[in-house]
């Protein structure tokens, strides 16, 4: 269940604004931020073991730099004089299912597979024979190992989230590449789906937890590209 910040009278602004059954100003001193989005996309209260790794994940999100089609548009739109709302948003509607969503159709696939209603083999089979790209793997830049994916993974492992998921992803990582005959790395979005669903956290809430880390990365992008415009150098 999603969490929705309330007020304690629905009919009364005044009224303490609600956090589930927490009062939020209250709540706000007790909890991370990174507690707080993974409560309010997931309904349960994260672990400390939990929580680490959403950070992690979080962290690695928030920006890959300003050559991603997310970051082109923000910077485009604020070079275009539009204000930063406009400009983030310009690059948040870049946010696809090849675009940071790619980690949500990898996990139907990762939870069909630990169901037993899939299996590495016939998943990638049947992608080779419609001719499509099994989301997760391979990247534009990175062709041996992406090093976040492998950040990623060795933190969960060391936590001991999602061992199970992972074991699946690599499973499947291999029958691909042996299908291949050459080597794709497992890419950001694929590290990322196979610890969410450890996380136990529904498909469609990975996109959403892409858009929050990389609204922060816009953000800077567009102060940043703002203060060039202005003659004004910076380091962000």
């Amino acid at each position: 269940m999603v969490i929705i910040v309330n007020h304690l009278d629905k009919n009364d602004e005044a009224s303490p604004a609600m956090f589930g059954e927490h009062v939020l100003l209250e709540y706000s001193t007790r909890v991370g931020f990174s507690a707080l989005v993974f409560e309010s996309l997931t309904g349960k209260v994260p672990s400390p073991a939990q929580t680490k790794i959403f950070e992690t994940i979080l962290n690695l999100c928030f920006d890959h730099g300003p050559n991603s089609s997310s970051a082109l548009a923000t910077i485009a739109a604020s070079k275009e004089g539009k204000s930063m709302g406009e400009a983030v948003g310009a690059g948040i509607v870049q946010i696809n299912d090849r675009h940071g969503g790619a980690g949500e159709p990898l996990m139907k696939i990762l939870y069909d597979i630990h169901a037993g209603k899939a299996d590495s083999k016939s998943v990638v089979e049947q992608y080779a024979k419609e001719g499509k790209k099994i989301p997760g793997f391979g990247h534009r830049v990175y062709k041996d190992v992406d090093p976040r994916a492998a950040l990623l993974l060795q933190v969960a492992r060391k936590e001991n989230v999602g061992a199970l998921f992972i074991d699946e992803l690599e499973k499947l990582h291999l029958e691909l590449n042996v299908r291949l005959g050459k080597s794709l790395p497992i890419n950001i979005d694929g590290a990322i789906a196979a610890v969410l669903c450890g996380l136990e956290i529904e498909p469609p809430v990975g996109k959403a937890v892409f858009i929050v880390a990389r609204s922060v990365g816009l953000c800077a992008h567009f102060l940043n590209s703002g203060e060039k415009k202005n003659g004004v150098s910076s380091s962000t």
